[in-house]
């Protein structure tokens, strides 16, 4: 009987979906005191029956994967994915034991360290479920290397605007220096102005004054003219 890899792999989510509200149980029914005890023992009991079906599915895709690594030509698989699947089965069923051995106990454990569920392991993704062990470390440093490239191009961002910050000081300290100029120069034209427009007024006020004396030397030499004649 030929094995479906793609169905093997949805098969082993929805397994390790159900898990995973199992033992949140496990975990809500401890932290709430109430997993042991004899008012407990049907919440235990419907507990255990729900870890002993996870454990004869994942028997049965035990025994599908073994299949798989004997025909991996027929199923187009690489040996690495084949690797990487066999490590995703080996963790769920080491949580699924360590959550059946919590289960099993008649008392409550005394210390905290002895709830010892399997470390939860980070959930792949669409993208990456098929891939196999080279081709996720290859995707690992294209993704390096994509992050290095984007922090050269944010190091050559910040350089940038660090230059135009300089040039715009630069720029800001020359303007400053030709208003500056021009301040001393409209200072000094309205100096010389005023000085214009007193010299003026002052020529004017002496010119006025001139006046009547010039008219009396135009007279005198009309009475002397007439004389003479």
């Amino acid at each position: 009987m030929s094995v479906n890899a793609q169905e093997w792999m949805a098969r082993l989510e929805r397994l390790r979906s159900k898990f995973r509200s199992v033992q949140s149980s496990v975990r809500e029914g401890k932290s709430r005191g109430e997993l042991y005890g004899s008012g407990n023992i049907k919440r235990r009991w419907r507990l255990k029956k729900d870890v002993e079906a996870i454990e004869g599915k994942i028997s049965h895709l035990d025994e599908d994967l073994s299949r798989m690594e004997l025909d991996t030509q027929n199923i187009q698989i690489t040996s690495g994915e084949l690797s990487r699947r066999r490590g995703l089965l080996t963790r769920l069923k080491n949580e699924v034991v360590a959550t059946s051995n919590i289960l099993a106990r008649s008392r409550a454990p005394q210390r905290e360290d002895e709830f010892d569920f399997a470390t939860p392991q980070v959930e792949e993704s669409l993208e990456t479920r098929h891939l196999s062990n080279q081709q996720l470390m290859e995707r690992h440093n294209d993704e390096e290397f994509r992050q290095d490239q984007h922090l050269e191009d944010i190091l050559r961002g910040v350089s940038t605007l660090k230059d135009i910050g300089y040039e715009i000081n630069n720029e800001l300290s020359y303007q400053g220096d030709i208003l500056d100029g021009l301040e001393n120069g409209i200072d000094k034209t309205d100096l010389n102005i005023q000085r214009n427009t007193n010299r003026v007024q002052h020529i004017s006020m002496e010119s006025t004054s001139c006046w009547p004396m010039f008219i009396m030397i135009f007279l005198l030499f009309v009475i002397v003219f007439l004389l003479v004649l």
